[in-house]
């Protein structure tokens, strides 16, 4: 059924009103306010019905909004006013206008837009600040170790909003977490096709790839968060890695060198780009690469290994001719 707005005859049928509510009323015809209802997107809301009542002398006027979301009260008394706003589909809300000045002449007063979300928006904004808030404390639960936890609170979540891309991830994480790769990857699965270009659901789709021994699909998933995240050295570390034991040298390499330009002291990086580096036998290349890494490493058990690798390096370097 088409919707149809107040008309200019409703309007003198409430200037009427307020002329004849009382004779001795007729010169305190002071306030001429004008409005409009709109949703939170800023579209107009037609045939809201509007409730005005003075809180001195509890005098009330009533009026719906036109097609255009527009209201206008002509020839309001001074005095403090309550303003209801309904609509099926929408939260009553009420706001106090304030006109206590008398004036001697009609007064115009535009007022702020009344801005109404629809009941399902309000619960969308509801859930949404919950599920920030339970994704923060799921983060905080994850960072302490506390994966069962975790799941708990983002399956709950989920329950009422199943498509947040965030709390699906961070759930995938938690499975991570657990070594539940098979639950991870059905949890990052959907944020990848709710949002395809999430480069931290492609890398731990990845990691979990990896740790089901699916090489092809843990190599396509690093592959794939590089390509959306082309900065991001730990994804291509694990490419490259990937590629390494597959012995493919040269695409290894490369992915270690992008890595390196983004994080040019990173031990592990400089390790394997001199790995790799040995394998083409370039060995002032592998050299310089395991001498930076074994600068910027702090883990013992790794500087002791890169100290030996070194020692046979540098044996054979002396041995070339």
């Amino acid at each position: 059924m088409q919707r149809r707005g107040i008309d200019k005859a409703g309007v003198v049928g409430v200037v009427a009103a307020l002329a004849l509510s009382a004779p001795a009323l007729a010169q305190y015809r002071e306030y001429y306010v004008h409005g409009r209802v709109v949703d939170t997107q800023k579209q107009p809301i037609p045939d809201v019905e509007i409730q005005l009542r003075d809180k001195e002398t509890s005098r009330s006027y009533g009026m719906k909004t036109g097609k255009d979301g527009t209201f206008k009260f002509a020839g309001l008394p001074h005095g403090v006013y309550q303003a209801t706003f309904s609509k099926e589909g929408y939260p009553l809300t009420k706001v106090e206008w304030k006109f206590e000045a008398p004036q001697e002449s009609m007064r115009r007063e535009d007022i702020p837009d009344i801005v109404l979300a629809s009941l399902e928006q309000r619960q969308k904004v509801e859930l949404a600040k919950a599920a920030e808030s339970g994704s923060k404390e799921a983060t905080e639960k994850i960072r302490k170790g506390d994966y069962d936890g975790a799941i708990a609170q983002l399956r709950g979540l989920l329950e009422k909003k199943p498509k947040d891309v965030n709390l699906l991830f961070f759930l995938g994480l938690a499975y991570v977490g657990k070594q539940m790769y098979r639950e991870a990857l059905d949890a990052l699965t959907q944020v990848t096709e709710l949002n395809p270009a999430y480069p931290g659901a492609h890398f731990e789709m990845g990691v979990s790839y990896r740790q089901l021994r699916d090489m092809p699909k843990a190599l396509a998933a690093f592959e794939m968060s590089l390509e959306i995240d082309p900065k991001n050295a730990d994804a291509a570390y694990n490419a490259g890695l990937v590629l390494f034991e597959q012995n493919r040298i040269e695409e290894a390499l490369a992915r270690f060198e992008q890595g390196l330009a983004s994080k040019p002291r990173d031990p592990d990086l400089l390790e394997m780009a001199g790995r790799c580096y040995i394998h083409e036998a370039k060995l002032d290349r592998a050299l310089e690469c395991l001498e930076k890494a074994r600068a910027a490493t702090t883990d013992a058990a790794k500087a002791a290994l890169l100290d030996e690798l070194i020692a046979r390096l540098k044996t054979r370097v002396g041995a070339t001719p």
